[in-house]
């Protein structure tokens, strides 16, 4: 399988790529600058710093099976969110517009897998009460970027909602950098759970990989109690939205 994943370098992003790599896919992997730490197998490497410039997108999935979308926002520090946003406020939304806009295009994939949230707004109408008034406090008072990176991927969700393609957007509640372990809860319950970035890739593969449509666009993701079938799980949840 051929696979373009936006977002190389990110927590989830060089996951996917090592993965997919160790899988056997073919990978196109999007920098917007030169990786400091090349992906450790056979990869094509394309650095554009506009990663938004329509005739790039349309080069960087030409002749891909799927297209994945791991970017996240930039911040002064590395994965803090209370040092100042350095990317644009509306990085996720334009980013999916350019993406459908190219996959719109004959010969293109139709299948697009993006990483949103389930604790920054778009997830809000599944929770209960008392998550919902913690993660809105936690992202309008304690944490703004959390809001305006919240309402980004909203747009984002609904630029891909109004599409015909094949699209996903997954919701982890809270990422970490633990192990993969490959057991991961997917559900349009709200659960108040953790996922490591590299669970989240391998559900992303996971995803990929599927040649069946699944019926949850925009599941939440966390990680599975050991022992349980992956698989099994996804079916079972599925099955109750």
């Amino acid at each position: 399988m051929k696979i373009t994943v936006f977002g190389a370098s990110g927590g989830i992003g060089t996951h996917v790529v090592d993965l997919a790599i160790q899988r056997g896919h073919a990978i196109r992997a999007v920098y917007r600058a030169t990786p400091q730490i090349p992906p450790a197998g056979q990869a094509e490497i394309l650095v554009n710093e506009d990663i938004l410039e329509r005739g790039f997108a349309v080069d960087a999935i030409r002749g891909a099976d799927v297209v994945v979308t791991t970017l996240g926002p930039d911040f002064a520090t590395r994965h803090n969110p209370r040092t100042a946003l350095i990317s644009p406020p509306n990085l996720h939304q334009r980013l999916a517009r350019t993406l459908i806009a190219a996959m719109n295009d004959r010969g293109t994939p139709s299948r697009l897998i993006s990483v949103s949230t389930g604790s920054m707004g778009p997830a809000d109408t599944v929770m209960g009460t008392g998550p919902r008034l913690l993660f809105r406090f936690l992202r309008t008072v304690i944490t703004p970027n959390l809001g305006r990176v919240g309402r980004d991927l909203q747009a984002m969700e609904n630029e891909l909602a109004a599409t015909t393609l094949d699209w996903y957007a997954l919701r982890p509640i809270k990422l970490t950098d633990g192990p993969l372990t490959g057991h991961v809860h997917a559900s349009a319950r709200f659960t108040m759970k953790t996922i490591s970035r590299a669970d989240v890739a391998w559900y992303i593969l996971s995803l990929a990989e599927d040649p069946h449509p699944r019926q949850h666009r925009t599941p939440i993701i966390t990680s599975a109690a050991r022992g349980r079938n992956p698989a099994r799980l996804e079916a079972e949840q599925v099955t109750t939205q």
